[in-house]
């Protein structure tokens, strides 16, 4: 063999051998991309869930101090016999029986005159003590 043809040989071998070799890479990278892909999709369920959780823990809490300030004041004495009805009850019965209006009983106390009635109903449905 001469010293052209063993030169176009190893030339053409080079060729060959840097195609190969670039054709790894790009499969190489592509692999990566397809990966750095998955983890950006994995990382943003994560913030999702991390987001919901937050608004579940949030509604959590609304739910929780919404339930307390809907329980009676009866359910914060545990087991006591002697309950008493909140002090401005008996304040609104006490001016109605002195001949006050509903309606001034309710401005007097932040109540509304509906409300006045109502209580002065169940006072009157009221079954005495022992």
């Amino acid at each position: 063999m001469d010293y052209n043809t063993i030169i176009t040989i190893s030339s053409v071998l080079l060729c060959i051998l840097l195609f190969i070799r670039s054709t790894f890479i790009r499969l190489s990278v592509k692999n990566r991309e397809k990966a750095f892909k998955e983890l950006e999709q994995e990382i943003t369920t994560i913030n999702e869930n991390k987001i919901r959780e937050q608004e579940f823990q949030t509604s959590l809490k609304h739910a929780e101090v919404s339930t307390e300030l809907q329980k009676t004041r009866s359910s914060y004495y545990t087991k006591k016999s002697n309950l008493r009805p909140p002090v401005r009850y008996e304040y609104a019965q006490t001016m109605f029986q002195s001949g006050m209006a509903a309606d001034k009983i309710g401005a007097t106390l932040g109540m509304s005159g509906h409300e006045i009635k109502q209580l002065l109903k169940l006072a009157n449905l009221r079954v005495p003590d022992n």
